[in-house]
């Protein structure tokens, strides 16, 4: 009797948790337990790469990138290049978003320049997630863009996300951009600004401009030599770097199919 209660509980459980999802379609299967588990079980490597690249439906770009995007081969190409098409050609800014988080969470810096165009996205989410994805995804290529929305910006989320991000970058332009700062009429862009002087100069003058007049960054630390004996050292030059372990690889599913000669 116990395992009656406990299979009819699974089974209203698994209906209300589907309908708060947001139903479970039409279709008689789809009402069945084995049908109801499916949905609750996620969508597969296959289906993502599906849906990741629908011309049909926004939705199903928008939820295919994020399932792909959890995935380390969905980091990776030939997933790398979709995502950039979809960023600078997809007329939906949820489906834009995605992308460009998915760029910045990969940290491939062949997209540096595509990330950053997204800063002047049409869409105020969009530019913040761009923002956001700068602070993983770095290189020079990305100052020039930061420092102009982090003055220029419409959006405050914007200007902080831009802000944070410039704490990487060890150049002068980016320092003075972040004094102005200082300035702006928004608390949340002040505050990273505040943030990214102290974790580049290692001073804190607080959030007044005056204060940080005439600050230049410190010099590079030199590298510290590497500690031993002699014999220690020319051993460690000589010696044959230790092959780096396999890449998680993809479910064969997912893989795309190579184009075959002449098609």
């Amino acid at each position: 009797m116990r395992t009656h209660r406990h299979a009819a509980a699974l089974t209203a459980a698994c209906v209300a948790a589907c309908a708060l999802a947001g139903g479970c379609g039409n279709d008689a299967e789809a009402w069945t337990l084995q049908g109801l588990l499916k949905k609750l079980s996620g969508s597969t490597p296959k289906q993502n790469v599906a849906m990741a690249f629908d011309p049909n439906d926004a939705d199903r770009r928008r939820e295919g990138i994020l399932g792909l995007s959890e995935k380390g081969w969905g980091l990776r190409e030939p997933y790398l290049k979709g995502y950039a098409a979809i960023l600078r050609t997809d007329d939906d800014p949820l489906v834009r978003a995605a992308a460009v988080r998915a760029l910045g969470k990969a940290k491939d810096p062949n997209y540096l320049e595509d990330v950053g165009r997204a800063l002047f996205d049409k869409v105020d989410f969009v530019r913040q997630d761009a923002a956001a994805a700068l602070d993983n995804l770095t290189g020079p290529a990305a100052v020039d863009p930061l420092c102009n929305r982090v003055l220029n910006d419409t959006n405050q989320d914007v200007r902080a996300n831009c802000a944070r991000a410039l704490r990487h970058y060890r150049r002068q332009d980016a320092l003075q951009t972040l004094i102005e700062c200082l300035a702006d009429k928004a608390f949340g862009v002040r505050y990273q600004a505040h943030q990214s002087l102290v974790a580049l100069t290692g001073q804190d003058r607080g959030f007044d401009q005056e204060k940080w007049a005439g600050v230049t960054l410190p010099a590079a630390e030199a590298a510290p030599e590497e500690a031993g004996n002699w014999w220690d050292r020319l051993w460690r030059i000589g010696r044959k770097p230790s092959p780096e372990p396999p890449g998680q690889e993809p479910p064969a599913e997912a893989r795309p199919e190579k184009e075959k000669p002449g098609g």
